[in-house]
């Protein structure tokens, strides 16, 4: 064998390398856009910012794909009312995976605690405190949602704003290209 027959092999990606057994599914990792998060914690894929990641949709394209199918005042409303829905879903979701996580690192602390992992105890507490300050801005989401302020009125405005330029859209094709 030459030295250029050495570089030339391809690897084998090393998942192909290992047997896979009947019943395990093949799970593939989330892929995350790390240029998106901004230096995000260790949670990138999870918890708050399942919500922030939502309210980061386009929604004004979204209301213009729906203006066009549907240019009816009802729908828009009835779209509007699911996005409200769909982001309270979501922060349930967000919470309950919260309040789970919560538990384990209090856990964790208490049980870490005891065996002396004292180092270990403390980046657990600063992890709780993250943690705590998530569960608060979470609450402030479900807050501001039930008022329609904030952040969430942010993905309805962007809607209504879509929408307004594809009913906009409609009657410049249809009308105001027409010569009489």
């Amino acid at each position: 064998m030459g030295w250029f027959t050495v570089f030339n092999k391809k690897e084998m990606p090393a998942a192909a390398s290992e047997p896979q057994h009947a019943l395990t599914p093949v799970v593939a990792e989330p892929k995350v856009d790390h240029a998106q998060l901004n230096g995000a914690s260790v949670h990138d894929s999870q918890g708050i910012f399942l919500i922030y990641s939502y309210l980061q949709q386009d929604f004004e394209q979204r209301g213009y794909n729906d203006a066009l199918i549907s240019p009816d005042e009802g729908y828009k409303n009835d779209n509007i009312r699911l996005i409200k829905y769909d982001l309270e879903i979501l922060i349930h979701q967000v919470k309950t995976y919260h309040e789970s996580l919560m538990k384990d690192m209090e856990f964790h602390i208490h049980s870490r605690g005891r065996a002396g992992l004292i180092d270990l105890v403390d980046e657990l507490r600063i992890k709780q405190t993250d943690l705590q300050a998530h569960m608060t801005k979470v609450q402030e989401f479900e807050q501001s949602l039930a008022s329609d302020r904030g952040l969430c009125e942010r993905a309805v405005l962007a809607y209504k704003r879509g929408f307004m330029k594809g009913l906009a859209s409609i009657t410049q094709a249809y009308l105001l290209t027409r010569k009489f």
